[in-house]
C-alpha cells in the first residue's frame, strides 16, 4: 500500500498472516536532493516472515530535519490506524538521523511505541557538537576560517575546501606522499609541515570521536570529506537550526605525543563557538526512556561515531533509565555498515525483550573500545585487527 500524507510519501506492507504488530521505519539524512523516496525497513524480510506489518515515510522534505521525521512518523502511525486498524504494539526502527526519531519516540511517546532499535544513530546534540568540533579543529590546523560568512553556502564552502583545506591537510588514509617531489617541484619544509597537519587532525579526531578502536583509521578516511561536505550542506540549506545548535565551548581537544602541536596548544588555539540556547534545546534529550531501546553502532564510524552511544548511556543512567538501554558495537567503519544477520539479531532481541521480558545482552561502551564488538559482529572482517 502506498500513499501520501502531509506532503510525505509512505509505504505500508501487511503480511497475509498479520500478528497484529507494526514496525515503523525512520530513515536517515538524505542531503539536498528534492526527490522524496520511501526506503524499506532494513529488517523487512524478517519482520514480514514473523508476521509484522511495517510502514515507512519519506518525510515531507530531505535535508537535516529530524523534527520533520518525528512529526511525519507520528502521522504515518495515524494513517496506518485509519487505513488498516490499530496495531497491538508499535515498534520503531531508525537509521542515522532516524535514531533521533527513535529516541524521541521512546522518551516522549511510550503510549504509542513499545520499543525501538537505533542503528548508527544520531541521538542528541553531541553529534552536532562533534561535527563543529572537527571543523574548528581543521580550521586551526589548516590555518583557514571555516566559519567566515564568505565561506558559507555551497560556493563558499566548495572553494574553501578545494583550494585551502584539502591541499593543506593532504589526503587520508595515511597522508603518505613523496616528500621530495610534488607536481614536479621540490617540497619546502613549510609544505611538508602543512601536510603533517593532516596526521594531527586524524589523531585528534579519533580521540574526539571515542578513542582508539577497531577500524578507526579506516573510518577516518571514509568520513574525512563527508564531515566537511555535511557542514557545507547545513550552511547552505539550514543557516539556523542545527547550525546554531552546535558548540565546542566545553570541548577538551586531545592529541598524542609526536606531533608539532600539543593538547595545550590545541585548546588555546582552536576557536570556540557558542550555541544558540533555544536552538540547542530542540536537539536535547532527557535520557528518561520509558520503553526499551537497543542500539548498534559501527566501531570505526567517524561520521556518526561511538560518542553518541557513550553520551546517551551517561544521560540515561543519570536519569535512572539505564535499565531500558542496551548498546552494542559492530567492528566495521562505514556509516551504517551492518550485515543482515546483525540487524535481524538486534530486531529479534528487542521484540523478545518487549514481549517476553527477556532483556538482551549488550556491552559496556563507556570505557576503552579497543576490543569492542566481538560478540555482535557477524562475521568479523578478514582484516579485523583482533581476528585469530
Amino acid at each position: 500500500m502506498v500513499g501520501e500524507r502531509a506532503c510525505s510519501g509512505y509505504r505500508i506492507e501487511i503480511p497475509k498472516q498479520w500478528n497484529g504488530d507494526l514496525v515503523v521505519y525512520a530513515h536517515g539524512f538524505r542531503g539536498a536532493t528534492p526527490t522524496l523516496t520511501v526506503t524499506n525497513l532494513p529488517v523487512r524480510e524478517t519482520a514480514i516472515r514473523q508476521g509484522f506489518a511495517w510502514a515507512a515515510s519519506s518525510y515531507r522534505a530531505n535535508g537535516f530535519n529530524p523534527h520533520d521525521g518525528i512529526a511525519d512518523t507520528l502521522l504515518l502511525v495515524d494513517e496506518f490506524k485509519r487505513k488498516v486498524g490499530s496495531p497491538k504494539r508499535i515498534f520503531i526502527y531508525g537509521s542515522s538521523m532516524g535514531g533521533f526519531v527513535v529516541v524521541d519516540a521512546l522518551e516522549r511517546h511510550p503510549d504509542i511505541y513499545a520499543g525501538g532499535v537505533s542503528e548508527c544513530g544520531f541521538m542528541g546534540p553531541e553529534q552536532i557538537d562533534y561535527i563543529f568540533s572537527v571543523n574548528l579543529l581543521a580550521d586551526y590546523l589548516a590555518g583557514v576560517d571555516m566559519l567566515a560568512p564568505a565561506n558559507k553556502g555551497w560556493k563558499g564552502q566548495r572553494n574553501l575546501l578545494d583550494r585551502y583545506v584539502y591541499p593543506k591537510l593532504g589526503a587520508p588514509p595515511d597522508f603518505t606522499f613523496d616528500e621530495s617531489r610534488l607536481f614536479g617541484e621540490f617540497l619546502s619544509a613549510p609544505q611538508i609541515a602543512l601536510r603533517k597537519q593532516g596526521e594531527a587532525l586524524r589523531n585528534s579526531e579519533i580521540l574526539l570521536s571515542g578513542g582508539h578502536r577497531p577500524f578507526a583509521y579506516e573510518g577516518f578516511a571514509a568520513a574525512y570529506k563527508l564531515i566537511f561536505e555535511t557542514t557545507r550542506a547545513l550552511y547552505a540549506l539550514q543557516p539556523k537550526g542545527a547550525v546554531a545548535a552546535g558548540t565546542n565551548l566545553g570541548q577538551n581537544y586531545e592529541i598524542e605525543p609526536g606531533f608539532a602541536v600539543n593538547p595545550a596548544q590545541l585548546n588555546a588555539g582552536v576557536r570556540r563557538v557558542e550555541a544558540d540556547p533555544a536552538e540547542r534545546a530542540l536537539f536535547t534529550f532527557t535520557g528518561k526512556l520509558r520503553a526499551p531501546l537497543l542500539t548498534i553502532q559501527d566501531t570505526g564510524d567517524l561520521f556518526v561515531p561511538m560518542l553518541n552511544t557513550q553520551a546517551y548511556r551517561r544521560l540515561a543512567d543519570s536519569a535512572g533509565a539505564g535499565n531500558l538501554l542496551v548498546e552494542r558495537a559492530v567492528r566495521r567503519f562505514l556509516h551504517c555498515d551492518f550485515t543482515q544477520s546483525e540487524r535481524d539479531r538486534a530486531f529479534h532481541d528487542l521484540i523478545d525483550w518487549v514481549k517476553m521480558g527477556h532483556k538482551p545482552k549488550g556491552e559496556d561502551l563507556s570505557g576503552s573500545l579497543q576490543d569492542a564488538g566481538r560478540e555482535w559482529t557477524e562475521p568479523l572482517r578478514p582484516d579485523d585487527p583482533g581476528r585469530q
